[in-house]
């Protein structure tokens, strides 16, 4: 299975590889889905918890809050920036 770059923290909602069956959520969607992608802020899900129901990631409002805070810390820390420079590159702030 093709590994892809990923900086986001192991977390019990979601893993940090790919596994058989999971679907890859890029935190940051919409304009920024490929800038999620190259900067790694990307988890992997099963179905259910991505947009097969309603707990997923999709429809679960606190989830994607979460998963967007978690996101913005991690590229803080690992690219050594500032939020401000977070939301030069993603438009705003999640924390």
């Amino acid at each position: 299975m093709k590994e892809e770059f990923c900086i986001m923290p192991e977390d019990p909602l979601w893993k940090t590889i790919r596994f058989s069956g999971s679907h890859r959520h890029e935190v940051f969607g919409g304009p920024n889905r490929q800038r999620s992608i190259k900067d790694g802020l990307v988890i992997f899900l099963i179905p259910e918890m991505h947009n097969m129901s309603n707990a997923g990631i999709h429809f679960n409002k606190q989830f994607m809050e979460y998963a967007h805070k978690i996101g913005q810390l991690t590229w803080m820390e690992y690219y050594n920036k500032t939020k401000e420079d977070f939301i030069k590159e993603y438009g705003k702030s999640y924390l």
